[in-house]
């Protein structure tokens, strides 16, 4: 079987069908076998082709995932493994929709547990730094077709639903956004005269009427946002074996020493230890926001959140891929390599690498 450029494994089949749509064309690979992928080839920006396998474990979390990443990288001696689709963020750090690429994971449970508390005894796997770089370059993501800046109109509806949900407007990540220099408070004051909102004091307030009309359009948005103005963040992803959703997790995981930690998923570091442990050149762990791990956590974000994910995956691919100083040498390798024998692992197929 011919080697792979990148290997992408999602957890879920929303996440799985967001990477493929990333590729028109995909074949289906090993039906048969406990492992099947879909194999395609997607197309730089400067004519490049990379290949790539996308596949799913048959759940979510870590162990499904390890099992279903380490049999395909055996399989497949991808040059990169990644995974896109969803997680919990840190409120403080990101806001609904946002991309967290991980510049580092790690299994936050990973510890023993006193009978003062739990100690951790952490294992943080670093993103490469060309990685990080990139991802950096990339934000804004204004030339992804999820992305789309703010008109007036969304920014009173996210205005009043930060004062619906208790939020100061003017402390949330997203706020410039939504408001930039010079709308403040020219735009609350119009919002203000179709009597949505008052002001009696210092800060804003819903009327009765404001409280009505926005919980009745979170109510009718049933599908979540087609385009936002989201904004992608290079920070720690934790990975842990269950759901948070009690408000509490963002304070536990500072309180164990990764104060900046920005993402919350299950399945980041295993990827990461899978592409550590089985030799592959790179990992790249790319979620969107979909919740902010507390009481109000709901699935309304999550179709454009494993979308989003998916456009920025494909983004940092793309920027990486033409990186490489000399093509035609990097070409010629890549021939070289992929005419060696599969059960050979002593060379990596690395397309990557260098880059």
């Amino acid at each position: 079987m011919d080697r792979v450029d990148v290997l992408i494994v999602a957890a879920i089949p929303l996440e799985h069908e967001a990477a493929k749509a990333g590729i028109e064309d995909w074949t289906l690979c090993d039906e048969d076998d406990p492992h099947p992928y879909l194999r395609g080839e997607y197309r730089c920006s400067d004519g490049r082709r990379l290949s790539v396998a996308l596949a799913r474990p048959v759940r979510m979390s870590g162990r499904p995932t390890g099992v279903a990443a380490t049999a395909l990288v055996d399989r497949l001696r991808p040059g990169c493994l990644a995974m896109p689709g969803v997680c919990a963020g840190n409120p403080g750090q990101v806001a609904l929709g946002d991309v967290v690429v991980a510049e580092m994971a790690y299994e936050y449970d990973e510890g023993k547990q006193t009978m003062d508390g739990f100690v951790g005894d952490h294992r943080q796997y670093q993103l490469d730094q060309k990685w990080i770089r990139a991802a950096q370059e990339l934000n804004p993501p204004s030339g992804l077709p999820s992305y789309g800046p703010a008109t007036e109109e969304e920014a009173a509806l996210w205005l009043l639903e930060r004062l619906l949900l208790g939020q100061d407007p003017v402390k949330h990540p997203a706020f410039e956004r939504y408001f930039p220099p010079g709308t403040w408070p020219q735009r609350p004051e119009a919002i203000e005269a179709r009597r949505h909102i008052v002001r009696p004091g210092v800060e804003w307030m819903l009327t009765e009427e404001g409280r009505t009309f926005i919980e009745r359009a979170r109510y009718d948005d049933v599908y979540g946002p087609v385009k936002l103005p989201f904004s992608v963040a290079v920070a720690p992803m934790a990975s842990g074996s269950y759901v948070a959703k009690d408000g509490e997790a963002w304070a536990r995981l500072s309180a164990m020493g990764v104060r900046t930690v920005t993402g919350l998923d299950m399945e980041a570091a295993t990827i990461a230890t899978v592409a550590e442990t089985q030799g592959v050149p790179d990992w790249l762990v790319v979620k969107g926001v979909m919740d902010h791990a507390d009481p109000a956590k709901d699935d309304r974000y999550k179709r454009f959140a494993a979308r989003a994910s998916a456009e920025v995956l494909y983004a940092l691919l793309d920027r990486r891929a033409g990186r490489s100083p000399n093509p035609a040498a990097r070409d010629v390798r890549l021939e070289n390599v992929r005419g060696l024998q599969v059960g050979d692992h002593n060379v990596q197929h690395n397309t990557f690498n260098g880059l």
